[in-house]
């Protein structure tokens, strides 16, 4: 099954208490503080000095805090009560700017403080609000009833192609709104895939967001090393819109074999060298999966991005305009798979993961 490139809670969420313990609950939380300094006179007296900790600072806002949903080196999601917004649940990402690196604040932090909050689609998670203190970063945005993917994958295994279908095309929906307002993700994978609560994929986390207009060549590594397009791996100025679709067809491999297509053990030569070859074992997956899926997924990995398919060629492809499958069930999502996940290859991860 695919790895996950940071800690991650498995616990559910609870169910909700009674709304009057909430409140009372969030009330106390407001006047929680922290010790942030201590001085020392030359009598040996100590000066504390306090300020209020990221749950009073959200409960303020009428956010009681909760269980971590996910945490990275420099940041973390947490469950939250929305006790006076207009939805009952949040997420909240925060990110520590004490513990990001500067290269990070610089350049990315902006820019998905930017662009995220001007996103409007159904299959992109909403970012509600956005704030900041002296220290962290705060990002309120819409709770994924269902988790993400990955664990989805992990704890069922591949899913059925109707299904699969299903969520690639979801995710080719917001890929296309992104990429016509000249934005790509840039950082696609199976954990930046939520699900909602009737099982619909919304994206989310867009730290390595760009916007451009001109359609310039990138020259920033980025992203994840197990998603990564050739071109990136070999260091090369790439094609970010191409880059993406490369990603959908890491994601799309996932969804119907529950394996990851390259052997990062390899090293980026040995990955390269599977790049080129796309030997996948096809007659060793338990799953059938038909001649049209194939061929998308094989037209997703060409080697060289000027052949890559752009979103909307994907979306043309045959393969979505095969009928409906019995295995998905509309707007409330696709039914429970029961199979038990297989183990992967051990496929490494690249470094430079992030949350």
């Amino acid at each position: 099954m695919p790895p996950s490139n940071k800690k991650q809670k498995c616990a559910m969420v609870e169910n909700p208490p009674d709304s009057q313990n909430l409140q009372h609950e969030l009330e106390i939380m407001q006047g929680e503080v922290e010790a942030v300094e201590v001085r020392r006179s030359t009598d040996r007296c100590e000066a504390i000095k306090y300020r209020p900790t990221y749950r009073a600072v959200l409960a303020k806002r009428g956010l009681l805090v909760k269980q971590t949903l996910g945490s990275g080196s420099y940041s973390k999601v947490k469950f939250a009560y929305y006790l006076t917004g207009d939805r009952d649940r949040a997420a909240v990402k925060i990110v520590d700017r004490n513990k990001a690196p500067k290269d990070f604040q610089q350049r990315f932090l902006p820019r998905e403080i930017k662009i995220w909050p001007q996103l409007n689609h159904p299959n992109i998670v909403k970012l509600l609000d956005i704030f900041e203190d002296s220290r962290r970063v705060y990002m309120v945005l819409e709770f994924g009833e269902n988790g993400d993917v990955l664990r989805y994958i992990q704890r069922t295994g591949a899913i059925k192609e109707g299904m699969a279908r299903n969520w690639t095309k979801q995710i080719c929906e917001a890929v296309r709104y992104l990429h016509e307002l000249n934005i790509t993700h840039r950082d696609l994978k199976l954990e930046n895939l939520l699900l909602d609560s009737n099982y619909n994929i919304k994206i989310c986390d867009f730290g390595f967001v760009k916007e451009d207009p001109n359609r310039d060549l990138s020259k920033t590594y980025c992203g994840s090393k197990s998603y990564a397009a050739p071109e990136i791996l070999k260091g090369e100025p790439y094609d970010t819109q191409k880059a993406d679709i490369w990603a959908i067809g890491v994601i799309l491999y996932i969804f119907v074999t529950g394996k990851m297509p390259f052997d990062e053990s390899k090293g980026n030569h040995g990955v390269l060298e599977e790049h080129k070859r796309l030997n996948f074992p096809w007659h060793k997956i338990k799953k059938n999966v038909s001649e049209e899926c194939r061929a998308l997924i094989l037209w997703c990995f060409k080697y060289d991005f000027s052949q890559r398919p752009d979103v909307y060629d994907v979306l043309g492809c045959i393969w979505f305009k095969m009928g409906i499958n019995p295995e998905t069930t509309g707007m409330e999502g696709p039914r429970p798979i029961t199979e038990k996940a297989e183990t992967s290859s051990n496929p490494s991860e690249c470094p430079e993961q992030k949350v």
